[in-house]
């Protein structure tokens, strides 16, 4: 049985399989703009997953180098699950479909989990 405070391990192995085929900013739109930003939002009230952050943030600088990291943060536009596979215009055809939900408090607490993860990826 999967613990899944302990699912990072799979998503950074799926990562790399991911940065082979298709390059590392696909990659790490998956892990980044998905699943840590999804880890961190868990984190804030589960203490099983504050204690794995650590080592989640260490998986990721042995298969991400600072460079890659940085280029992706630095033109990242949105998270979550399409934040990364849509372009900006389907982006926008699904928010005028509304297909996508807009959630400004969610999306000021989204940018507070990137910085964070930024400080995290990015620390020396």
């Amino acid at each position: 049985m999967i613990e899944f405070h302990k699912v990072w391990v799979a998503q950074c192995q799926a990562a790399e399989e991911i940065g082979a085929r298709h390059g590392a900013q696909k990659a790490l739109g998956y892990l980044i703009g998905e699943k840590l930003v999804e880890f961190l939002r868990m984190a804030e009230g589960a203490p099983e997953w504050q204690e794995q952050l650590p080592m989640f943030i260490a998986e990721f600088k042995r298969v991400f180098s600072p460079e890659e990291i940085r280029t992706y943060l630095d033109g990242l536009r949105r998270v979550g699950p399409l934040g990364h596979v849509l372009s900006d215009d389907a982006f926008e055809g699904f928010r005028a479909a509304c297909a996508v939900e807009d959630d400004p408090v969610g999306g000021a607490e989204d940018v507070l989990r990137v910085e964070h993860a930024r400080r995290s990826l990015l620390a020396e």
